[in-house]
């Protein structure tokens, strides 16, 4: 097949949700066989890549497109037809004209589209090719979520209003008809519980490769919890763990350390390092050790979406977990089978002193996670679920 992806920004590992997706499905397309090139924006340029060359690590782009001001489009996206932020800021009408020239001079079997730029396309007649909309995950639901639990009311009005608009948007992406794909079968019941079967979800794969075991590193009395540390439900789940799980079980075992790890963290979170055992890093170049090391990993999301992938790494690592129901939505783990599932405080923290008061209930947990995960989330697995839905379409 001939395929060709429209994605946000530059498909990239390490990056940005969107980006690494794009990236491995690019990278697992080509490995397979297939010719797959990529249109993105960047600034006031459209490019149009090789995806085998970026993979390789030499883009060979094959043309670009400059537009003179873009900046209308985006407040146009924005007041005029209430489009959330995010998606206007992907206002770059150009990119029409711009596949328009690419078609003249290919045919692809299949245009792959990230969901945030397809308003870019809503006029656009495509005879001999398929189109295929990536939702990555449903934004609205991880908005729902975070306006039940914010407290401050400046906050809960201003996701309010980017709730509405993102709803407003996913209407419109449904109403295009297409074929999609999303990342979880609990995002996909969300966003389109009318026409269930035409959506497939295809999760982020993960690298088996480097997200491995090692037996040889030493387990400290520690918990870890990873991710980049200025998203709004980590923030909260930073400070959750910290506050109200981690400080009780402190009480219990005085040794026990907590690791906040990932990149940009908020001033909240800086704040969270101040106190006795807690470590802030902030960016890390490898994040392997830190869950190789820890007991346990505890993730107490409250609000958020889609597949948690820092999960399913943790779980690769060979990381024993403890996870909020929410968290798990995306992922299918079973309670007490392959991680803790947990709802309230007292939960989280009566099932992080069962692991870490008994390493060989913990190691159980751990090896069967890394067996689900091998399972259900391996490169071969995710892109042969990816290839049925472009067959299914075309």
């Amino acid at each position: 097949m001939n395929i060709l992806f429209i994605t946000h920004r530059v498909p990239k590992v390490p990056g940005k949700g969107d980006q690494v997706r794009a990236f491995q499905q690019m990278k697992s397309l080509v490995s397979n066989g297939h010719t797959v090139h990529f249109l993105f924006q960047e600034n006031d340029e459209a490019h149009w890549c090789c995806a085998s060359s970026l993979i390789d690590g030499s883009p060979e782009e094959k043309d670009r497109l400059k537009a003179k001001n873009n900046h209308l489009s985006i407040i146009r996206s924005f007041l005029l037809k209430g489009y959330p932020l995010s998606v206007s800021l992907h206002s770059f009408p150009i990119l029409t004209v711009f596949l328009k020239n690419i078609l003249s001079q290919m045919h692809y079997d299949v245009i792959h589209i990230q969901s945030k730029v397809l308003h870019n396309f809503s006029s656009l007649d495509i005879p001999h090719s398929t189109l295929v909309v990536d939702y990555i995950d449903a934004i609205s639901l991880n908005l729902e979520r975070r306006a039940q639990w914010t407290k401050n009311p400046l906050e809960r009005l201003a996701v309010g209003g980017e709730l509405g608009r993102m709803k407003k948007y996913e209407k419109f992406v449904d109403a295009q008809g297409s074929k999609a794909i999303i990342t979880s079968p609990a995002d996909k019941e969300y966003l389109h519980p009318k026409r269930y079967g035409d959506i497939n979800v295809v999760p982020n794969y993960i690298d088996l490769s480097y997200f491995h075991m090692n037996r040889l590193e030493n387990k400290k009395n520690a918990l870890v919890f990873t991710g980049t540390m200025n998203y709004a439900p980590n923030v909260d789940a930073a400070i959750r763990l910290v506050k109200d799980i981690y400080l009780p079980l402190k009480e219990k075992f005085p040794d026990l350390e907590c690791w906040i790890v990932g990149a940009n963290p908020s001033s909240d979170v800086q704040r969270l390092g101040k106190i006795s055992g807690v470590v802030v890093s902030g960016f890390v170049e490898d994040i392997r050790p830190w869950q190789w090391k820890a007991a346990v990993y505890v993730c107490p999301l409250r609000f958020g979406a889609g597949q948690q992938n820092k999960i399913l790494e943790a779980a690769a690592l060979g990381c024993s977990i403890v996870m909020s129901t929410i968290t798990n939505a995306g992922i299918g783990f079973t309670h007490q089978e392959e991680a803790l599932v947990c709802e309230d405080n007292e939960e989280f923290i009566t099932c992080t002193e069962q692991v870490l008061r008994d390493r060989e209930y913990a190691n159980s947990l751990a090896e069967r996670a890394r067996t689900f995960v091998s399972n259900h989330f391996s490169e071969q697995i995710v892109t042969d679920r990816l290839i049925e839905a472009y067959k299914e379409t075309i």
